[in-house]
């Protein structure tokens, strides 16, 4: 017996229960009321599919109560309480070049695609409420628009013309594992509240991504063969590019990375991770002539370098290593080497000042008393000799300044221990004076 006038919450689908007979149902949804037919056979389903139209201009959708083994069509305004599935391995085999197009459809179940040649696959102002696995197939053209998936995405070995997901919200995971994507490759104004994996995946076409990250965003062992975009709405997450090669230019989104202090690359738990990402990212920024960012995520690799090898077994500690990260900032900082430059000169100037007894000018030590000592006399009896200082003080820093530059024209020579110390000066100007022209020259030049 057909039952109609039955109405329904669009909340209340998967606990109510509707008979046997019933033909069609209306359904509240966000207090508008749409009319489905109800679909309980799978005859049902095909005399829909050929005449999807007419349902369309009718304005009247399908509410899909079994379960969707290898039927492929356009879906209008469908709401499936059951999995959806296509597996091209079982019996009857089905054609070769597939068409698959949801638009406004709902998904209560699993949907799950195993293998197959797709001509397009197109999913439009749709939600997903369960897993999405695709394995296995071939698609020339993938687009997906507006869609939320409110559990995990997984696409694995498979290839794809183009794939093109827009204005769509990714509440679970998404993992792409050994995927070629021949063409485009874009992902725009997508939010994705965990952790986005490609893992093995090759873009051989364009890559565009523009993405508000919550989770992770992982590339693991990826290839990107032409040129590619990455850009962040938003980033609230992390990012990882672990041994993945692009092999043309890439733009990758600085300012936020900047305004962050590339605390989205930095893993504290992971060093080796670390150490990739920065070294990525150097790469990218080198490639795309952006020479700050380039310098200061180089500095990053360097360091996070480093600090891999100290918690590796049977490490040494290098203070040479320490030192010029400190110092130079692995020779990526010119002001860094100038800052480190100017307080080598004013370390030995202080040292000079306090002993110039042993500093000989023209066979007479510059002052017989350290020179901070006459100062402070001079204050205790008011009598500021102001030529006297000028001289003692301008001849110290005269030999300190030559001394770090190894001009040495020997008018002022030390004696006893403070050989010794000239000679470090010596030695310290030497090294920082070349690394003040390497960290110059990557700089600018």
């Amino acid at each position: 017996m057909s039952k109609e006038g039955l109405i329904i919450e669009f909340n209340e689908l998967c606990s109510s229960e509707i008979g046997n007979g019933t033909e069609f149902v209306d359904i509240v949804r966000m207090g508008d009321v749409k009319r489905y037919r109800v679909v309980d056979t799978k005859e049902k389903l095909l005399e829909y599919l050929e005449n999807s139209k007419e349902y369309e201009e009718n304005k009247i959708g399908i509410l899909v109560m079994i379960e969707c083994n290898n039927i492929c069509g356009i879906f209008h305004n469908a709401i499936f309480l059951e999995k959806f599935k296509i597996d091209s391995y079982s019996e009857p085999k089905l054609e070769d070049s597939l068409y698959l197009s949801f638009t406004d459809c709902d998904f209560f179940k699993d949907i799950e695609l195993l293998g197959g040649d797709y001509k397009r696959i197109k999913i439009n102002e749709s939600i997903i409420s369960k897993n999405i696995f695709i394995r296995f197939i071939n698609c020339e053209k993938s687009r997906i628009n507006n869609v939320t998936f409110k559990e995990d995405i997984i696409l694995e070995n498979s290839d794809l013309g183009t794939l093109n997901i827009n204005a769509s919200k990714i509440d679970g995971n998404l993992l792409f594992q050994k995927v070629k994507i021949l063409n485009d490759f874009i992902l725009d104004k997508v939010k994705g509240s965990r952790d986005l994996d490609f893992i093995d995946c090759m873009f051989e076409g364009l890559s565009k991504l523009e993405l508000d990250i919550r989770g992770e965003l992982n590339f693991l062992q990826c290839s990107f063969y032409k040129k590619s975009e990455i850009n962040f709405d938003k980033l609230n997450g992390k990012i990882s590019f672990y041994k993945t090669n692009f092999s043309d230019r890439c733009y990758l989104e600085y300012e936020l990375l900047e305004n962050k202090k590339y605390k989205p690359l930095i893993f504290e738990d992971d060093l080796k991770r670390t150490k990739w990402n920065f070294l990525t990212v150097s790469d990218i920024y080198k490639s795309s002539g952006r020479t700050e960012q380039y310098l200061e995520t180089f500095y990053y690799f360097k360091k996070y370098e480093r600090l891999e090898r100290k918690y590796e077994k049977g490490y040494k500690f290098s203070l040479l290593d320490y030192l010029i990260g400190i110092t130079t900032k692995y020779y990526t900082s010119w002001k860094r080497a100038l800052l480190s430059m100017g307080v080598i000169i004013l370390a030995f100037f202080l040292l000079y000042c306090s002993f110039p007894n042993l500093l000989m000018n023209n066979h007479t030590p510059i002052s017989e008393k350290n020179l901070f000592i006459t100062i402070f006399d001079m204050y205790q009896t008011s009598n500021f000799d102001i030529h006297f200082l000028i001289s003692k003080f301008g001849n110290t820093l005269y030999f300190t300044i030559i001394t770090f530059t190894t001009v040495g024209y020997g008018d002022i020579t030390p004696l006893n221990w403070m050989k010794l110390a000239v000679s470090l000066e010596s030695f310290l100007g030497i090294f920082f004076t070349s690394s003040f022209v390497v960290s110059l020259s990557r700089r600018f030049l």
